[in-house]
């Protein structure tokens, strides 16, 4: 039986949704008996209507990859964009009214423009403004919390992003100068057997930070702490490698 597009973006969601409630579950066992999810970016814990799938890399870019690249079953849309629920409910700031929609619609409007134009080469035939620069730091830090989970979104450094995320036109004062510079060339997108396109991210991480790769360009995101390390849930004394002390701080209703 064919599904209807409806209901396979319903089904992308609730699968989206479990899996990210599960992980924020390890780091908050109390939202174990609600139904509540904690937004990446503005820090607000909504329900699931609250939220929708938002493609990292978005789709006006992926309709420009090579036609081979879009019918090979191997590379889907999801595995060349990769997912992440974002909320779409109203922001308000100290009871005023920011930004009538939500996080998805804030990045859609502010950094998808952005993203396609560096994924497709055009922000590298000249000097990349600093609106694509914070562009493409938002989207390694989304790319992160995608593939390690609310950890990154938790520590000192995801809270250092939320907040650059809400200022797309200038650096907030604590990044790093190292994640003021966007290396990246001005690559053709027609070869369909390049590895980029079923793994469009890359992490490596460093002390204190990762180089994120997203297809034809890298940029390095603060991150306080390697996530691939274990963490130390149940002891009051630990390394502080093996601590995380979650910051839920937000500045949103």
């Amino acid at each position: 039986m064919k599904l209807s597009p409806n209901i396979m973006v319903s089904s992308a969601t609730d699968q989206l949704w479990h899996k990210m409630r599960g992980d924020l579950v390890r780091f908050v066992p109390e939202l174990a008996y609600n139904k509540l999810l904690m937004c990446c970016t503005c820090g607000r814990f909504l329900p699931q209507e609250c939220f929708d799938v938002d493609h990292l890399i978005p789709r006006q870019a992926i309709k420009l990859d090579p036609l081979g690249v879009r019918q090979n079953p191997a590379t889907p849309t999801n595995v060349r964009a990769g997912n992440l629920l974002l909320c779409k409910k109203p922001l308000r700031y100290r009871g005023n009214l920011l930004y009538s929609n939500g996080c998805n619609s804030w990045k859609g409007k502010h950094y998808d423009r952005l993203i396609r134009e560096m994924v497709t080469g055009i922000s590298f035939r000249g000097q990349p403004s600093q609106g694509c620069i914070i562009a493409a730091l938002c989207l390694g830090y989304l790319a992160l919390v995608a593939e390690f989970g609310y950890q990154i979104a938790l520590l000192p450094s995801g809270l250092l992003m939320r907040e650059q995320f809400f200022n797309p036109h200038n650096f907030r004062p604590a990044i790093p100068i190292t994640s003021q510079i966007l290396l990246g060339h001005a690559v053709s997108l027609i070869e369909p057997n390049l590895p980029m396109w079923a793994k469009p991210f890359s992490f490596s991480f460093r002390e204190g930070a990762c180089a994120v790769g997203a297809r034809n360009f890298g940029i390095i995101v603060p991150v306080s702490r390697d996530p691939r390390q274990p963490i130390a849930q149940h002891l009051p004394i630990a390394p502080d490698k093996y601590k995380l002390r979650p910051s839920f701080t937000t500045v949103f209703s």
